[in-house]
């Protein structure tokens, strides 16, 4: 069972390399990375942001005042 799902993880990786243009998806992301780091600075920091204010925030309560 584990050949024929690497078999069809395979056909699927060749399919979306040959599209992409012959080149595996992690030299494409660090050449990205390298010609526009601002990019992926504020990528890194919305993420963050996002997953602080969604999972670690303090919950809120209708009339809560600061400290």
């Amino acid at each position: 069972m584990e050949e024929k799902s690497k078999g069809w993880l395979e056909r699927l990786y060749r399919a979306l390399w040959s599209r992409i243009g012959g080149r595996p998806w992690t030299y494409i992301i660090r050449d990205s990375y390298h010609s526009k780091p601002l990019l992926w600075l504020a990528l890194a920091t919305a993420t963050g942001i996002l997953l602080g204010h969604l999972f670690w925030g303090t919950p809120w309560s209708p009339g809560q005042l600061g400290d």
